[in-house]
């Protein structure tokens, strides 16, 4: 039984996995800077035979149209399989990137424009979006599955994140099809 994951939420790459249920990683493909119009569908027509348990997709915070694109394409693949499809979210995914990571400890994106998405990782279902100059992590480890101008970043694998936090989505209520919502912040 494995997991589909999508992940476009990020500025510099594309990440779909094949996850047990229990977060072990099958396959995998990173795809970095190059559009999410020519790297997601390859990747999803080799990995779609996998996929017979559920749909994962990051719901972000990320890009506007990386994150639209992976949602209607999770989507589309949920509902022509009849799978479930559940969402998780990007910081969400960084924090389960680490087995090392404590709550107090800080996991962050690029959020462009010389910002950041930023949360602890007890929190990291409730990100901000804050300027890279006036981040401030004090003495807390940092996360990342991005390069960023933040020295001493801990940067996580994309690829072993997304499917560690497969079981975290599959902890959750499935999503509304009919309502699916994207998370976008100012």
């Amino acid at each position: 039984m494995s997991v589909l994951a999508i992940d476009t939420s990020s500025r510099s790459r594309v990440v779909c996995v094949l996850a047990s249920a229990t977060g072990e990683l099958l396959d995998a493909e990173v795809v970095r800077e190059q559009p999410v119009a020519a790297s997601l569908p390859p990747i999803l027509g080799r990995m779609l035979a996998g996929a017979d348990t559920a749909v994962v997709v990051v719901s972000g915070p990320g890009t506007y149209t990386g994150v639209r694109a992976g949602m209607a394409s999770a989507l589309g693949i949920a509902h022509a399989r009849q799978l479930q499809l559940y969402g998780v979210g990007s910081l969400e995914v960084v924090a389960s990137g680490d087995p090392n990571a404590h709550a107090g400890d800080w996991v962050i994106s690029d959020a462009g424009r010389g910002a950041l998405y930023v949360a602890r990782v007890g929190d990291a279902a409730h990100p901000s979006r804050v300027l890279e100059d006036g981040f401030d992590a004090g003495a807390a480890r940092v996360l990342s599955s991005d390069s960023t101008g933040i020295a001493g970043v801990v940067l996580v694998d994309p690829a072993r994140a997304l499917a560690s936090a497969v079981p975290l989505a599959l902890s959750r209520p499935p999503l509304d099809r009919a309502g699916l919502t994207a998370l976008y912040l100012d």
